[in-house]
């Protein structure tokens, strides 16, 4: 079995032990919550292990997820009104299409070019309208739009933006756990949207320690 780890949150809290400010055990980046696994995504901000740009998740203060939303919402409907059992493949498939460019060098151009390599803020909304990502934009774009669905009362389920490293390298992806349980996995970076026991070590280690 591949040998996973899995605290790229602990290391993150420790690199930036200096910046990161707590409110009853809760991390904070500059006065918006760091997200973690089973953490809250919109309103947020995702940090990296190393140093590299500091993504922020907005909704409200940029207007690209809230596009995006109105996208996944119309891909859902079925005779007229959103049908739940499509939501989460219209969230996969509408960020696969935002983000056709899955290239980490592109990436690094954008944060280069907006100098927010060394953790500095930057919205997604830059990377979609470069139509540019890598896992971690994918997987955060998945997270909040299926927390949109869920706050508008389609979706009841758990979302969470999980993360581990192997000796390939670190990976994230979402992770969406129905209300009877059962957890998909969406990884645009990996193509791999399926029930998480579909899964297999030569896709990724998606299973959490807790996970039976």
């Amino acid at each position: 079995m591949t040998n996973t780890t899995w605290n790229k949150s602990v290391r993150i809290k420790r690199r930036l032990i200096d910046k990161i400010q707590y409110n009853q055990g809760i991390p904070y980046y500059n006065g918006r919550r760091v997200i973690e696994k089973d953490s809250p995504i919109d309103g947020g901000v995702c940090l990296g292990e190393g140093e590299r740009e500091a993504i922020v998740i907005d909704s409200v203060k940029y207007p690209e997820i809230r596009r995006l939303y109105e996208i996944a919402k119309k891909k859902a409907t079925r005779k007229g009104r959103i049908n739940k059992n499509y939501i989460i493949y219209a969230v996969y498939n509408t960020v696969k299409e935002a983000l056709p460019e899955q290239n980490n060098n592109l990436v690094e151009q954008i944060a280069a070019k907006y100098e927010v390599s060394r953790d500095k803020e930057i919205p997604i909304d830059i990377f979609v309208i470069n139509q540019t990502g890598v896992c971690r934009q994918d997987a955060l774009l998945c997270g909040v739009l299926l927390e949109k669905f869920k706050k508008d009362g389609y979706v009841r389920g758990k979302i969470s933006i999980d993360r581990n490293s192997r000796q390939e390298g670190g990976h994230v992806w979402c992770r969406y756990t129905n209300s009877a349980g059962e957890v998909t996995i969406l990884d645009v970076a990996q193509n791999f949207f399926d029930d998480i026991e579909k899964a297999t070590e030569k896709t990724w280690s998606y299973k959490r320690p807790t996970d039976k």
